[in-house]
């Protein structure tokens, strides 16, 4: 879909760019307060900038900047303040970079990124990220940081089952549940409950508390 004559660039500047076209049976809408159209033969693009806005499907995204390629938009590449919000999914994710595919419907991003999960109530932080939504799975990578009420994880390596509602870490991890804290090879999170599985070289450390004080009772 050619939404544009074939010359060697245009550049369109104006207050509030807005557009909504249907493309594949998908409507997709976008505004922005400039864009700018780049149509070298091999690297069509258009640009978004200043409070660039996409919308498709289920999700809206935001940012400085999107640049949104292939025919029928079907990569959008995302710079500063990156905001993509999926109603249909209860997510959230900020970042300043991020990469999504609709096609593939892939999301990934290459540094810090924070993910909110309002089903299940948690904060999901990690510096590489990849949201693949056809297997309704979030890969997580680097410096992982879980954040659930009285439940605080760490690892390297983190999935995210998002149909089982499951949490499975390796790389070092280890949950704070309350004043407990576990270490193990392999740590599962079984969200719906907030229950504990652990394999290879497990490691505990239980706080048990007093029933008639509610202390310590060695203390």
């Amino acid at each position: 879909m050619n939404l544009f004559p074939n010359k060697k660039g245009i550049i369109i500047t104006v207050f509030t760019v807005m557009a909504l076209f249907s493309l594949s049976g998908e409507s997709i809408e976008f505004s922005a307060d400039s864009m700018r159209y780049e149509a070298a033969e091999g690297k069509e693009f258009t640009r978004l900038s200043g409070n660039a806005y996409v919308r498709t499907d289920s999700k809206e995204i935001r940012a400085d900047e999107i640049k949104l390629f292939g025919e029928d938009y079907n990569v959008l590449l995302c710079e500063g303040n990156v905001s993509i919000v999926d109603s249909e999914e209860e997510l959230q994710i900020n970042s300043s970079y991020l990469y999504y595919d609709r096609g593939r419907k892939i999301t990934r991003i290459n540094g810090r990124s924070e993910m909110q999960d309002f089903k299940n109530e948690m904060i999901i932080k990690s510096g590489f990220l990849e949201y693949r939504q056809d297997e309704d799975i979030v890969l997580m990578q680097i410096g992982v940081r879980i954040l659930k009420e009285n439940l605080t994880c760490r690892c390297e390596f983190a999935t995210y089952d998002k149909a089982a509602d499951s949490l499975e870490m390796t790389g070092i991890p280890v949950v704070y549940k309350n004043d407990d804290v576990f270490r193990a090879s392999l740590i599962t999170v079984l969200l719906e409950n907030d229950e504990i599985l652990m394999d290879g070289k497990v490691e505990g450390s239980l706080i048990i508390k007093d029933e008639d004080s509610g202390s310590d009772p060695e203390s």
